[in-house]
């Protein structure tokens, strides 16, 4: 079995293992806690979205 390496598969493939890379770094430090800040008083009320579009109303 031969293996053919060209210029273009292995910047492709050196670009994936970049990209991974980068990708797991960004996710390792977002790992932090998240607390809540804000919190509106909508105790036992309904909230409504309205979803449709201008032309459908």
């Amino acid at each position: 079995m031969m293996i053919v390496l060209n210029k273009k598969k292995i910047i492709f493939t050196l670009g994936i293992i970049l990209v991974t890379v980068f990708a797991l770094t960004i996710k390792h430090e977002s790992n932090e806690e998240t607390l809540q800040t804000v919190a509106l008083p909508v105790t036992n009320k309904v909230i409504v979205i309205d979803a449709r579009t201008w032309h459908s109303r």
